[in-house]
């Protein structure tokens, strides 16, 4: 039968872990010291190899950052029901190896076939000698056994300072294959007191392929050459035991790497970073999300949990309420790399079963958050309830009530918490990009791809490209932060305008500007020096901004460096091996993860970058490369240019232009500045876009963010926006100043280019003017499906070439004041086809013509 540890003594526990308000403390790692003692507990003995890889990789990982000799047990071989020799002996050959290269004392490691004992009474000190100055992080990669021996007989007074961290719901107890190898399970230690920490899966990206007994493919080795081909011997070694698996699955090591970065999504790009180049990451301070398994709660009031393999459920575990019952679940807030307190959108994901009803409610201590809701459509489906902007602080008690009516019930899945700013993640198969933020704007599709809002609609950017200094505008306050610069109303008039896109600079330095222009105090830098750090005070305000930002769906390019802009003056070069300077990568990672959790964010490097010699794009590159390393989400980076005919004269003798960038794999997006005007010559103004659209579009996603002295209000900028947007490029504007009230209009005409174009299905066209027809001046098409057909100058029917015989569906547009007709079923003969404007319209139209039923 099994056993739960001391339940009386379990009870009290609980009741004394929800009353004291334990020290809490972002980390336990903050990027130079690690607060508390590690433990780790493998198998390899039996069943799988994986931890033949694991084990050695996660010891690299401690190695790197500095921490090895925070390790104060280690037991593995701990599949105790059975063992397997050879597999014992490859699994003591990976522990003894990582042992002699890493410098770990032998007295710490205890081989659980052999000295079982030991390992159990080790693990008990090691609990024991734990206080809220000193905590225990035990990393479990194995099965509970030997862990609910060493912790059943540890002082319960000191399991509140214990963490436990497991990844794998094998490893938690719950297996239907290999049962007889599980005595016990995570729900036999977690009520106790100890405090549990569940991870993603690591199987998702550190095993190819994934599962016991299939070997990896060529393909799959390559993944892992690095370590083969590096120079550090050790990592050598760690390939050689991936060789003994005959697979190289590593997975188990996500756990550690999580330990010391607070980043769930450890992948083999990372860990070539961490372990090869020695390229450190800033912790996670605080995550993203924070996700509660429901089995996981310290306290299951009348819920048991449900072990069925259910896919659709994470972890394929759930907790089930009993019919007509009341039920409770309760857990504290008490994980590591999450803020002292915060704001959150919580998502409570629950079965809707289809017997009778059931009512649920969200409580952080004793009070009610959100209204009761209902589980009552009775459609055997998960759902998920999210309720808004909740105040969390560490060690709240988060609880989940729940009553059955009528032979009802439910289940529980998860709670999750996603900080103030980030939409929960719906099923993966719903986005484009599972990494990014649903909803987030991204990069879709191969190259050149084209934007778009994960899981929703393509993207096409219209709006202001100044006031450039927005974030330094007002009256410098001692903090570093701005008073009365009109950032609020600025954003408020290009919402009421209806743009989608803004630009901005997080650095306008006068002391590394060759041209020397800019302020030394537009930085976000403690005391505007950046050998110092970034001031938390400035990033809180921007944030702020950008929250609104968000909120109102605008998003921002936002430049991390002004044009003109030469580090190297500085002193921030690259090294021999081409590695950023130290306070340049502090910085660059420090503004990435900090902002990171906005959807609208589009990074940019350098504005007009190649008015800096050629030599600096290599500095560029790395640029852009360590934020796609510090930005899980796959954020869009941006890379800017003069144009080469500028009419300033600042394009350089050795200029260098986007072609420099072409196979890059972190810059997708290339915008150009000072694009040359002609006046009114409208037709040559929409062939200078159109020759950066040629230049461009087959390897990147193209915009532009100024045309020199463009007009800056009525008819001749409307249509100088206009004439950009016919080319397929995305349309910003240095001309059209979001903080200036007296440009309202010009940013009216500009939204509703976007308006339209988001009506459309633009992505899929080209430019194709050769099939304007009629008045129509310039076109947009993917021929025998849709079109768009643009005219200033309307002075009679207008319409598209070759058109193929079909039933149509029209969309007049007004550009002055977007009055829309829409005109549906309308059939269509091959060839020529004009239309004439409803009698309402403006002489400047835009007609979206797309057929009924696509050609095949």
């Amino acid at each position: 039968m099994k056993r739960c540890i001391q339940i009386a003594c379990a009870l009290a526990l609980i009741t004394h872990f929800f009353a004291s308000k334990l020290q809490s403390y972002p980390g336990p790692f903050d990027g130079k010291n690690f607060k508390g003692r590690i433990a780790f507990s493998s198998d390899g003995n039996y069943n799988d190899e994986d931890d033949w890889g694991a084990f050695p990789v996660a010891i690299a990982i401690l190695d790197v950052f500095g921490v090895v000799d925070k390790l104060v047990h280690v037991d593995y071989c701990n599949i105790l029901a059975r063992n397997d020799p050879r597999f014992h002996s490859q699994m003591s050959e990976s522990v003894l190896g990582s042992t002699e290269r890493y410098n770990i004392p032998h007295s710490i490691l205890f081989d659980c076939q052999k000295d079982l004992g030991g390992a159990i009474e080790s693990i008990r000190n090691a609990i024991n000698a734990s206080s809220a100055e000193n905590p225990l992080y035990y990393v479990l990669a194995g099965p509970m056994e030997v862990p609910f021996r060493g912790i059943e007989k540890s002082d319960p007074d000191k399991r509140k300072y214990v963490y436990c961290i497991s990844h794998n719901s094998w490893n938690d107890g719950y297996t239907r294959n290999d049962q007889d190898l599980h005595n016990h399970n995570k729900r036999d230690v977690i009520p106790s007191g100890i405090n549990w920490i569940q991870v993603k899966d690591g199987n998702r990206n550190l095993a190819h392929p994934g599962g016991v007994g299939r070997k990896s493919t060529p393909e799959q080795w390559r993944l892992y050459h690095w370590m083969r081909d590096s120079r550090d011997s050790r990592l050598k070694w760690i390939f050689s035991r991936l060789e003994a698996e005959l697979r190289a699955d590593i997975s188990d090591s996500t756990i550690t790497y999580f330990l010391l970065t607070g980043d769930e999504d450890a992948n083999l790009t990372k860990l070539k970073n961490l372990l090869d180049d020695k390229d450190i990451p800033v912790p996670m301070d605080p995550r993203d999300t924070v996700r509660f398994e429901a089995e996981n709660f310290l306290a299951l009031d009348n819920f048991e949990v449900e072990h069925r393999n259910d896919r659709r459920a994470s972890k394929r575990l759930s907790i089930r309420l009993a019919s007509n019952e009341r039920g409770r679940i309760r857990t504290p807030f008490n994980q590591p790399y999450t803020a002292e307190s915060g704001r959150y959108d919580v998502d409570v994901r629950y079965f809707d079963a289809k017997e009778g009803q059931c009512r649920l409610g969200l409580m952080i201590n004793d009070s009610r958050e959100g209204d009761v809701w209902s589980a009552s459509k009775n459609d055997d489906k998960w759902t998920t309830q999210t309720i808004p902007d909740i105040a969390v602080k560490n060690n709240d008690e988060i609880v989940v009530v729940a009553r059955g009516r009528n032979g009802g019930y439910t289940k529980l899945d998860y709670v999750q918490f996603n900080r103030k700013g980030i939409a929960s993640a719906p099923p993966a198969e719903g986005l484009d990009d599972p990494a990014a933020l649903p909803g987030q704007v991204i990069v879709a599709g191969s190259n050149p791809g084209y934007l778009k809002y994960n899981g929703g609609s393509p993207v096409f950017l219209c709006g202001p490209d100044n006031p450039e200094d927005f974030l330094f505008r007002g009256r410098l306050n001692p903090d570093g932060t701005r008073s009365g610069g009109g950032q609020k109303e600025t954003i408020e008039r290009m919402v009421r305008a209806g743009v989608n896109a803004f630009h901005c600079q997080m650095t306008r330095m006068r002391r590394c500007n060759y041209k020397d222009e800019g302020d030394d105090t537009h930085t976000p830098f403690v005391d505007h020096d950046p050998s110092k750090g970034l001031d938390e005070d400035i990033l809180n305000q921007w944030d702020g901004w950008l929250d609104l930002l968000e909120k109102n769906h605008i998003i921002v390019h936002l430049e991390f460096y002004n044009d003109a802009t030469d580090v190297e003056m500085m002193g921030w070069t690259l090294d021999s091996q081409g590695n950023l300077p130290p306070d340049e990568k502090r910085w660059i990672e420090g503004i990435v993860r900090k902002f990171k959790h906005h959807k609208n964010i589009m990074w940019g490097i350098e504005e007009s970058c190649n008015k800096l010699p050629s030599a600096r794009t290599p500095h560029f590159k790395k640029i852009g490369e360590l934020i796609a390393r510090t930005d899980y989400h796959n954020h869009p980076i941006v890379q800017s240019f003069v144009v080469p005919n500028d009419p300033e004269g600042d394009f350089p003798a050795d200029g260098i232009t986007s072609d420099e960038y072409i196979g890059d794999p972190y810059i997708r997006v290339v915008t150009w500045l000072h694009v040359v005007p002609h006046k009114d010559d409208f037709e040559k103004q929409h062939l200078e876009y159109l020759s950066y659209y040629k230049r461009d579009a087959s390897k990147f996603v193209v915009m532009k963010n100024e045309t020199y002295h463009h007009p800056r209000s009525g008819r001749s900028s409307r249509i100088y926006m206009w004439s950009c947007a016919m080319t397929g490029v995305h349309c910003l504007e240095a001309y059209h100043h979001a903080g200036d009230p007296s440009h309202e209009k010009a940013l009216r005409d500009d939204g509703r280019i976007n308006t339209f174009m988001q009506q459309t299905n633009f992505h899929k066209m080209k430019p194709r003017d050769d099939l304007a027809a009629g008045s129509t001046r310039w076109v947009l098409a993917n021929p025998g499906d849709s079109y768009i057909a643009y005219t200033y100058d309307y002075s009679g029917p207008m319409g598209v070439m070759s058109l193929a015989t079909g039933t149509y569906d029209l969309k007049w547009f007004d550009t002055v004041d977007g009055d829309t007709v829409i005109q549906t079923g309308v059939s269509v003969p091959s060839g020529d086809v004009t239309w004439s404007r409803p009698d309402s319209m403006s002489n400047e139209i835009a007609l979206y013509i797309r057929r009924q039923s696509p050609s095949s």
